[in-house]
C-alpha cells in the first residue's frame, strides 16, 4: 500500500511539529499507517478501486493527526483523492485550481449538525 495525500499531510505536520501530538488514546499502540491500535489493524485488508468521483479533502491543521480521521480510509481506498490543510484566509494554490478544473463539479459534504443557520 502507498502513501495517500492524508499520510502526506501527516507527515508534513509531523516535520513542522515542536511538540508531540499526544491525542486521546495515546498510549494505545498502534499501527503507523492507519493508526488503529495494532490489533484491529485494517491495512492488509485495504484494497484501492476506481470511482467515477474523485474526493478533496480539506482538513484543520491537526485533523490528520488524529486516529479518528475518516479521510485517510477514503484515501486508502480511493488513490486519487486529494487531501489539503484548511486556512481561510490564505487557501492553497492547488486547491483553488483544483475547485476551478472544469472536469469537475465541487460539492461540500459537511455535517449538519457542525453548519450554522
Amino acid at each position: 500500500m502507498t502513501n495517500n495525500a492524508v499520510l502526506q499531510l501527516r507527515a508534513e505536520r509531523l516535520a513542522r511539529a515542536t511538540r508531540p501530538f499526544l491525542a486521546r488514546g495515546n498510549r494505545v499502540r498502534r499501527c503507523q499507517r492507519c493508526l488503529l491500535p495494532l490489533k484491529s489493524c485494517l491495512c492488509d485488508t485495504l484494497t484501492p478501486s476506481q470511482a467515477k468521483s474523485r474526493f478533496c479533502l480539506v482538513m484543520f491543521d491537526t485533523e490528520p493527526m488524529k486516529p479518528s480521521n475518516t479521510g485517510r480510509l477514503i484515501a486508502d481506498i480511493l488513490p486519487d483523492t486529494a487531501a489539503f490543510q484548511w486556512s481561510r484566509t490564505e487557501p492553497p494554490q492547488a486547491l483553488l485550481e483544483l475547485v476551478r478544473h472544469p472536469d469537475y463539479q465541487p460539492i461540500v459534504v459537511f455535517p449538519a449538525s457542525y453548519a450554522g443557520d
